[in-house]
C-alpha cells in the first residue's frame, strides 16, 4: 500500500505501512470492510463540517484539480482475511470522514434514482453507487454493508442504504445526525445545474492510509497524535478510546456492552456527552484530593491513575470501570435527584440548585460513604450533613462572600473525611461539622447567625441569581411531607409593592411623604418578594385590586410565606419590614448553623490537619510498585483479635467470609463486626500487616520511594517550589515577555529569586517563607532619593495594586538602612496542593509590581 514511514507518537516511533490513496478507490476495495469498533464515538458532525466537505469537493472541478487532501485514515486488521477473502479493517482515525463521504455517496444515489430522466446526462447511477461503495451483494447480514458504523448509528445508517435498495423502504433510527445530513447533502443536489461536479470531485478525494501492525503498533498512541482534523474529540472520546482500544480485539466489544454501557447509562444516554467530562473531573478530583487536578490535563491525569494502579493491565480494566460506574451513578443521584430516599433526593436537588458545582465531588465523596462505608454514619447523619452543607453554601452566596477557593477547600474536607475513615474514627460527622464551621476569619468562613439575618434584613434580593431558590425553599419548609413541585417554574416572583408603584398616585400616599425614598429602599427587598402564577395580571396594580381579585389574588393565597397579604389593608414600609423580618426568623431555622465547641474544632484542625497526606496511597499503587502483589496473604497485627485475608487480584482484601473491600479500614471494621466487638472503629492500615510488616509502613516505603514533599529538607523544598514556578511562568506568556528567561537559570535553593531590574537602581524580588508562612514580592530601592521620589507617588501606586490580593507595606523614608523596600505580601500555606495557587499569586503580584515602576525616576 505504499512506502513505510516513521510517525512520531509520544517518545515512540511506530512503523506502519502508509500511502496516499484516491478515497474511492478505498471504499470500492472489496477486500475490505471497514468497521467502526464499539470504543469509537457516535457519528457527530454536524452541518458546519457537511458544508466545508461540500465546498471542498464544489472546489475542486472550479479549480481543476487532480486531487484533493483531506487527511489520513487510520485502520488495523481485525483477525485474519476470511475464507470470502474480505478483511475486516477496524477505523483507527478518520471515520468521521469516510461516514461522511458514504452519506454524500448515498445522496448521489438517492438523487439519481429520483432524477431517472436526468440518466443520460448524470455520470453516475443509483446502482453503480450503491453496488461498488456501499454495499457487497454476495453477502447478507451485516456483511452486506461495506461500511459498519458503531453503538446507535449502524441501524440508521444502514436503513439509509437499505433505502437506495428499495425506496418504499424507510429511514429510521435514533441518530439524527447521520440523517439530517444526508437529508442536507439531498437538499443541497437538488439545488444544483450540474450534480456531476459533485461526483467528479469525490472521485478527487485523497487521503493517507495507514494500516496498522496487530501486536506491533499501538493504536491508541498513534490515535492521539494524528486525530488533528475535523471535529475535536471530546474528553469523553480519549478516555472511552484509550480504555478499550487497548484490550484485546475479542473483549473490546464485551467490554463495552458489559461495562462502559452502564457508565453511558447510569449518566443518562441524552445527556452523556455533555456531562461525561465534568463527572470524570468530579471523580478524579476525589481520588486527588487535596490536591486540585489541572482542568486542562485531565485525561493525562487519567492515564497517569490507570497506570500507577495497575488498571492498564487486561485482567484489572474491569475492576477500573466498575469503580467509574459505581461513580457516574452517584454523579446522576447529586444531579438529577434520581435515587430511591426522597428526602435524600429533595436535599440532593436543592443543593444542585445553588449552581455550586466545585462541591460536588464533595457530595459524591460523602454518598459513597453512606452508601459503601460500612455503618459509618446513620441515614439521620447523613442528612444533618446535607442539610449544613446546603446552609453552608446559601448562606455564603447570600453574604456576597467570594467563592474563589471554594475548591481546593472542599477537597481538603474530602481529604481529611478520608484520613477519618483510614484512621477508624467514629466521629465522621464530627469530623465534617468542624471542617465546615471551624474557618472563621478566613476565606472559608460560613456565616454565623447575625451575618446571616443582617443580610437578610437589609439586601436588595430580586436581583439575587438565587432568589427563586431561597423563596421556594422557604415555603416548602411549610409542607415537609409533600412539598410543592416549583420544577415546572409556573410560579414567578411578584413584586407585592410593583416595581412601578410611583407611577400611581394610590400607592404614592399608601408610602407616604416621603415615598420616592421608602420605595428604593423597599421595592426588592425579601419582605416585598413573593411568589405567583399570575404575575401579569397582578402586575402593576394597586393593592386592594391585587389583594381582592378573584383570580390569583392575596386573598386566596395559599403560600404560607405570603400569609399576611390575606388580610392586608394597606402595604408599606412598615408591612414590608415586618415580612422581612418573618421571613428572614425562617431562614435562620431553615439554614441553620449547628453549634459546636471550639475544642472539637481545634481537634480535627490541628490533629487531623496534620495527618492529611499530599497524595492518597492505595493498594493498587502498592501492587504497581511491587510491594504487594495477588495472592499475598495478611494478618492482623492486632493482640486482641486474630484475623487473616487474602489480596485478590483485583488488588482488594477478601475476608473470612469472602467480602472484598478497597479499602483496609472497611476490612478491618468488618473483620472486627464479625467477631462482636463492642466498636468497630479501627485503622486498617495498622491493623492489617504482611510478612509482619503493616500497610501504613508499606504505605511509608511508597511513599519515600515517589519522593514524598514531606521527606524533603527545605532546601530541596524550595528548590522544588522555584522549580515548578519557572515552569509556572514559561507557560505564560506575559509574563516571559515581561521578565525574560534570566530567572530561569538563577540558585533556586534560596528564599529569595530575583527578577531583575525593571529601571536602574532598583530590583525586583520574589520571596518564600514556607516555615513561617508567606509570600512576598519585594521593589528593593538602593538609593534612598530615589525611593523618596517614589514615595510621592504613593496613592497611585496602592490604587493600581489594589486590585492585587496581598498587604502592601513601605520603609519609612526615615528609616536608618542603606535600601528602602515596596513589599506585596500574602499569608499561605506551603502544602503541596497550594502551590499552583501560590505560583499564580506570584506570578500576577511581579508583574503588577513591575508596572508601578512607571513612576520611577
Amino acid at each position: 500500500m505504499g512506502a513505510s514511514a516513521d510517525v512520531l507518537a509520544g517518545k515512540a516511533r511506530f512503523l506502519m505501512d502508509a500511502g496516499p490513496v484516491k478515497l474511492l478507490s478505498l471504499i470500492a476495495d472489496k477486500s475490505k470492510r471497514f468497521i467502526v469498533p464499539v470504543y469509537q464515538r457516535p457519528y457527530s458532525w454536524d452541518k458546519e463540517q457537511c458544508e466545508q466537505l461540500w465546498n471542498d469537493v464544489l472546489a475542486i472541478e472550479r479549480l481543476h484539480e487532480s486531487a484533493h487532501f483531506m487527511g489520513s485514515l487510520v485502520w488495523i486488521q481485525e483477525g485474519t482475511m476470511g475464507a470470502d477473502g474480505v478483511t475486516s479493517a477496524l477505523i483507527i482515525d478518520g471515520q468521521q470522514r469516510i461516514t461522511t463521504v458514504n452519506l454524500l455517496l448515498a445522496a448521489l444515489a438517492d438523487y439519481a434514482d429520483s432524477h431517472q430522466s436526468q440518466a443520460n446526462e448524470l455520470q453516475f447511477s443509483c446502482e453503480k453507487l450503491t453496488r461498488e461503495y456501499l454495499i457487497d451483494c454476495s453477502r447478507e447480514g451485516e456483511g452486506h454493508y461495506r461500511l459498519c458504523l458503531s453503538q446507535g448509528d449502524c441501524d440508521t445508517y444502514e436503513s439509509i442504504i437499505h433505502h437506495l435498495e428499495n425506496s418504499k423502504a424507510p429511514i429510521t433510527g435514533e441518530s439524527r445526525r447521520l440523517i439530517d445530513n444526508f437529508h442536507w447533502f439531498s437538499h443541497q443536489l437538488e439545488g444544483m445545474k450540474d450534480p456531476n461536479s459533485v461526483w467528479s470531485g469525490l472521485k478527487s478525494l485523497e487521503v493517507v492510509s495507514i494500516s496498522l501492525t496487530q501486536g506491533q503498533d499501538d493504536p491508541q498512541a498513534i490515535f492521539e497524535s494524528m486525530n488533528s482534523t475535523g471535529k475535536d474529540l471530546s474528553t469523553a472520546d480519549l478516555v472511552r478510546n484509550y480504555v478499550l482500544m487497548r484490550q484485546p480485539l475479542e473483549t473490546q466489544g464485551m467490554l463495552y456492552e458489559d461495562n462502559w454501557r452502564r457508565i453511558e447509562i447510569a449518566l443518562g444516554v441524552d445527556v452523556y456527552d455533555d456531562v461525561f467530562d465534568d463527572f470524570l473531573y468530579d471523580w478524579l478530583a476525589i481520588i486527588n484530593a487535596p490536591r486540585p487536578v489541572p482542568t486542562r490535563d485531565v485525561y493525562r491525569f487519567f492515564k497517569d491513575y490507570v497506570t500507577n494502579n495497575g488498571y492498564d493491565n487486561h485482567d484489572q480494566i474491569v475492576g477500573l470501570l466498575d469503580q467509574m460506574s459505581k461513580f457516574a451513578g452517584y454523579y446522576s443521584r447529586i444531579t438529577s435527584s434520581s435515587g430511591d430516599d426522597p428526602e435524600i433526593d429533595r436535599l440532593f436537588g436543592r443543593i444542585h440548585a445553588l449552581n455550586m458545582s466545585v462541591i460536588n465531588p464533595l457530595l459524591m465523596t460523602l454518598l459513597d460513604d453512606y452508601q459503601e462505608g460500612d455503618d459509618l454514619f446513620s441515614r439521620s447523619d447523613f442528612i444533618s450533613m446535607l442539610k449544613l452543607l446546603e446552609s453552608y453554601l446559601f448562606r455564603r452566596i447570600a453574604c456576597q462572600i467570594s467563592s474563589n477557593g471554594l475548591n481546593r477547600f472542599s477537597l481538603s474536607v474530602i481529604a481529611r473525611l478520608r484520613q477519618i475513615k483510614e484512621d477508624g474514627s467514629p466521629d465522621y460527622r464530627q469530623a465534617f461539622e468542624a471542617a465546615l464551621l471551624g474557618s472563621e476569619g478566613t476565606s472559608h468562613r460560613m456565616p454565623d447567625d447575625n451575618e446571616f439575618r443582617q443580610t437578610l434584613l437589609s439586601r436588595d434580593f430580586y436581583p439575587f441569581s438565587r432568589c427563586y431558590y431561597m423563596l421556594t425553599t422557604l415555603e416548602n419548609e411549610h409542607h415537609p411531607k409533600n412539598p410543592i413541585d416549583f420544577s415546572s417554574r409556573k410560579l414567578t416572583i411578584e413584586h407585592i409593592l410593583p416595581q412601578n408603584a410611583l407611577a400611581h398616585e394610590q400607592w404614592r400616599q399608601m408610602l407616604g411623604a416621603d415615598c420616592e425614598r421608602v420605595f428604593a429602599e423597599h421595592v426588592n427587598k425579601l419582605g416585598n418578594l413573593t411568589l405567583t402564577a399570575y404575575n401579569s395580571e397582578l402586575s402593576d396594580g394597586l393593592f386592594k385590586q391585587k389583594r381582592d381579585r378573584i383570580v390569583g389574588g392575596y386573598q386566596d393565597e395559599y403560600l404560607s410565606i405570603s400569609r399576611e397579604l390575606r388580610d392586608a389593608e394597606t402595604w408599606n414600609a412598615e408591612s414590608i419590614e415586618a415580612r422581612t423580618r418573618r421571613l428572614a426568623d425562617e431562614a435562620l431555622q431553615v439554614w441553620s448553623m449547628p453549634k459546636i465547641d471550639r475544642a472539637t474544632i481545634d481537634k480535627y484542625q490541628s490533629d487531623k490537619q496534620a495527618k492529611i497526606p499530599a497524595k492518597m496511597v492505595s493498594l493498587h499503587m502498592l501492587g504497581v510498585s511491587g510491594l504487594l502483589k495477588p495472592g499475598d496473604q495478611l494478618e492482623s497485627l492486632s493482640r486482641k483479635y486474630e484475623a487473616s485475608a487474602l489480596i485478590t487480584e483485583e488488588m482488594m482484601i477478601r475476608v473470612s467470609d469472602g467480602r472484598e473491600f478497597e479499602s483496609p479500614s472497611s476490612a478491618a471494621s468488618h473483620v472486627l463486626k464479625l467477631a462482636g466487638a463492642s466498636s468497630s472503629s479501627i485503622n486498617g492500615w495498622t491493623f492489617w500487616g504482611h510478612g509482619g510488616i503493616s500497610l501504613d509502613d508499606f504505605r511509608s516505603r511508597y511513599r519515600v520511594s515517589q519522593g514524598d514533599m514531606e521527606s524533603l529538607d527545605r532546601s530541596k523544598l524550595r528548590a522544588m517550589f522555584w522549580d515548578g514556578f519557572v515552569d509556572f511562568c514559561k507557560a505564560r506568556n506575559d509574563f516571559m515577555a515581561a521578565f525574560g528567561s534570566a530567572f530561569t537559570r538563577a540558585d533556586h535553593t534560596r528564599y529569595l529569586l530575583s527578577f531583575g531590574s525593571p529601571v536602574s537602581g532598583c530590583n525586583l524580588a520574589g520571596l518564600i517563607g514556607i516555615r513561617d508562612g508567606y509570600a512576598t514580592v519585594e521593589f528593593l530601592f538602593h538609593d534612598p532619593v530615589q525611593y523618596m521620589d517614589f514615595l510621592k507617588h504613593k496613592s497611585q501606586v496602592e490604587s493600581d495594586l489594589s486590585d492585587q490580593e496581598g498587604d502592601v507595606d513601605w520603609d519609612d523614608k526615615d528609616a536608618d538602612k542603606k535600601s528602602r523596600h515596596l513589599t506585596l505580601t500574602r499569608r499561605t500555606d506551603y502544602k503541596q496542593d497550594q502551590w499552583d495557587d501560590i505560583y499564580r499569586w506570584l506570578a500576577d503580584a511581579l508583574l503588577k509590581m513591575k508596572s508601578v515602576s512607571k513612576y520611577v525616576r
